[in-house]
């Protein structure tokens, strides 16, 4: 099932699951939900958007204006460097070219030469904005990067599980592009979840695909800059998989239904080869078996 938020002419915003070039709306059938946030909080929300689905009206998607499909999450969640060929992006060239940093690495490497956890960070939630609505960019910064990225949404609490644990906790699979702001990451070494948080940095969607319906050990991600192609990878490539890396972050801290955690960007940013983002530019990302996630870009 994909199971989407939207609005039909309006501010008001509403459950529905796309079937086909329908979306049914699920908000308005008796006992339905009012958001996508309170659909997940149920322990029967599968079933229950399944008896739903027969009794909800529908619209011409085309009708509609989506939204990310949960706008706002107690956590947004993501990991580092969670992809071989992005770790490889680290060349000589790009060194060379960012010293602050050369610096922060190696400071980091002196202080955790072996590090047993995961690079996680948070991205605030306000960060978080729907298909087609624009990445904004600061007056003040000058790099702007995109990272096409799967995102899981959790459908079950849970805190310090196992992977197969985790993976029965995962509702669904939506995509999510990690906007960073270079300069600012750059900045200091704690600086990483402030130059991820910004409004409109954060897109989800364009709906979530639940974990039964797709299988992503066969999906593959490509991110493409105004019509180029400048990312290409298979989720199966990740070092951590979807489930492991639900599973290590749980360690840390409660995931609850509607928590989104972002699973890690591949190698083709714009930062190791300086192609930053610009007013006009549109950022699109497709993985398979779940659609397209695309933004233009504006000053903000």
């Amino acid at each position: 099932m994909r199971l989407a938020t939207f609005s039909l002419g309006s501010a008001e915003t509403r459950a529905g699951a796309v079937v086909g070039d329908e979306i049914a709306d699920l908000s308005a059938c008796d006992g339905g939900p009012n958001s996508m946030l309170s659909l997940l909080q149920r322990s029967d929300w599968t079933t229950a958007a399944a008896s739903l689905l027969p009794h909800a009206p529908r619209h011409p998607i085309e009708s509609a204006v989506l939204h990310a499909p949960v706008p706002t999450p107690s956590l947004f969640m993501a990991i580092g460097l969670n992809a071989p060929d992005h770790r490889k992006d680290v060349n000589v060239r790009w060194l060379l070219r960012e010293p602050r940093l050369v610096r922060i690495a190696a400071g980091y490497l002196l202080a955790h030469p072996r590090p047993r956890y995961p690079f996680f960070f948070a991205k605030a939630p306000s960060s978080i904005v729907g298909p087609g609505a624009p990445i904004l960019l600061p007056h003040d910064a000058k790099q702007v990067d995109f990272e096409g990225e799967l995102a899981v949404i959790i459908g079950t609490g849970i805190h310090d599980v196992d992977e197969v644990a985790a993976r029965a906790a995962i509702a669904g699979y939506l995509i999510t592009n990690d906007v960073s702001i270079r300069d600012w990451q750059t900045d200091n070494p704690t600086a990483t979840a402030l130059a991820k948080s910004h409004p409109s940095h954060g897109p989800l969607g364009p709906w979530l695909v639940t974990a039964d319906e797709l299988d992503v050990s066969t999906a593959e991600l490509r991110t493409f800059l105004n019509g180029k192609l400048r990312q290409r990878g298979s989720i199966s490539d990740l070092i951590l998989s979807p489930a492991q890396v639900v599973s290590r972050l749980s360690r840390f801290c409660a995931l609850r239904p509607g928590d989104v955690v972002a699973c890690g960007t591949f190698a083709g940013t714009g930062w190791p080869v300086g192609r930053f983002l610009r007013p006009g530019d549109t950022v699109r990302i497709e993985v398979d078996g779940i659609g397209t996630l695309s933004n233009p870009v504006s000053l903000g």
